[in-house]
């Protein structure tokens, strides 16, 4: 026999010879796993979703490699408008069995349309937002933000539950009622629905009757408050109709007939009818402007909301932005200053060594690069008449460094050299010999 758990040979004893586990235990914990699988698959199949997702928990807690537990994990969770978790069982479950599983087909079909992705990650954002605005009492950006959401995803049972309180605490029953009985409808078992509907008085018989109606819902029909007007709208005609079957009663009395003239009262008529008809228009068009401007203002509102808080959010990081370059700068300035101190004091000194340089030193630098030009080291005899300089100018040093720079091949250097030999001392016995160099 191989082992349940990591498929090494079973030993004589009953045991697993890699880890150890007793076969026997291990059969019957999945056994017991698939027992809750089967008991979880009869409720879901009968909409009791909340049954059906705690006898799977108990499935998987027994043998988390129960993928047909998994996969229907992910299903229900899908159904209830809960895609995330969803999605996280399916991984879940293509991670333990990557090949000829139901639960790679899902995520492949999810992970073609990006846009569910991301209707899935602006749904879970929407209704964190909501909690937000029902928390900090905003009742009515609550109100929006997750009727935005049931439009878009019926079957968001925590949405109803969520919308339920607020109708409640707004003090509105009936629509209240109405939001727990589509979770019903979801979920005959939900147990958050039972316990609202029964903190609100309802009677236990008509809490079963909506259990007992539980069905999938149309997602092209989603949760609109307007349905409730759309159904008393039609009682009223129905009984209208109603009505006007009454005028049949055999025993109404039929007296003489006479044609009478309505010309008289075709005037008061029209004009009767102009005004009636006016009213009604304005009796069921103005609630529903009023409602469609409202909602819109609302709408705006939040809009409005969102930007100034990615704005300060913005604002807030610029800040800190401005903060971190002001402390850059004031560092770069710090060193700045620093070095130039240094270059200061290095200055100071130098100036001081130059002052006691006795002029002997001068002459044996000027007479040493003079040498070198001589011996073609003219990088030697630049270096040299540039240290000479530093000591004090003269007209032999200026002359030797412009010839180690022509040497060097550098005129424009060699130029810049003589042409400062020519200013400071315009009468050096040099001038006839460098102006031909300068005058190039």
């Amino acid at each position: 026999m191989e082992c349940l758990n990591c498929g090494a040979p079973v030993l004589e004893n009953g045991h697993c010879s890699r880890c150890h586990i007793s076969y026997d235990l291990l059969a019957k914990a999945f056994n017991t796993s698939n027992y809750y699988y089967n008991l979880g698959l009869d409720r879901a199949c009968v909409r009791d979703l909340t049954g059906a997702i705690d006898a799977l928990n108990l499935a998987l807690k027994y043998n988390k490699q129960n993928i047909n537990a998994r996969n229907l994990l992910g299903l229900i969770y899908y159904e209830m408008g809960e895609i995330v978790s969803g999605l996280m069982q399916w991984v879940i479950s293509s991670n333990y069995l990557p090949e000829n599983n139901v639960a790679s087909k899902y995520l492949e079909e999810i992970q073609s349309d990006p846009l569910k992705l991301e209707e899935a990650n602006q749904l879970a954002k929407q209704f964190n937002q909501a909690l937000v605005h029902a928390k900090q009492g905003t009742k009515d950006l609550a109100f929006i933000q997750m009727k935005r959401i049931l439009s878009s995803y019926p079957h968001f049972v925590k949405g109803y539950l969520l919308l339920a309180l607020l109708y409640l605490d707004n003090g509105n029953q009936d629509k209240a009622k109405k939001a727990l009985k589509r979770v019903l409808r979801i979920d005959k078992n939900n147990t958050l629905a039972v316990k609202y509907l029964k903190e609100m008085g309802i009677a236990p018989r008509e809490i079963i009757e909506m259990k007992e109606s539980s069905r999938r819902i149309d997602p092209d029909k989603a949760f609109n408050d307007e349905d409730q007007y759309k159904s008393d709208l039609q009682n009223f005609v129905e009984q209208g109709i109603a009505n006007l079957d009454d005028l049949d009663d055999p025993d109404v009395e039929v007296g003489a007939f006479h044609e009478l003239s309505h010309n008289k009262f075709n005037l008061v008529y029209v004009t009767v009818g102009l005004i009636l008809g006016a009213l009604a228009c304005w009796i069921l068009l103005l609630p529903t402007k009023l409602n469609s401007v409202s909602k819109e203002n609302r709408e705006i509102r939040i809009d409005y909301s969102e930007q100034i808080s990615s704005k300060n959010v913005e604002i807030s990081g610029l800040k800190d932005q401005i903060e971190d370059l002001n402390k850059q700068i004031e560092d770069i300035n710090s060193e700045i200053a620093r070095k130039e101190d240094e270059k200061n004091e290095k200055q100071a000194s130098f100036d001081v060594i130059k002052s006691n340089v006795p002029n002997s030193t001068y002459d044996s630098l000027v007479a040493e690069a003079a040498k070198q030009i001589e011996a073609s080291q003219y990088k030697k005899a630049i270096s040299l008449c540039n240290v000479a300089l530093e000591i004090h100018e003269g007209e032999e040093v200026y002359y030797y460094l412009g010839m180690a720079y022509i040497g060097n091949h550098e005129e424009e250097n060699a130029k810049s050299a003589f042409l400062s030999l020519k200013e400071n001392y315009p009468e050096s016995s040099h001038i006839e010999d460098i102006t031909d160099y300068i005058s190039e």
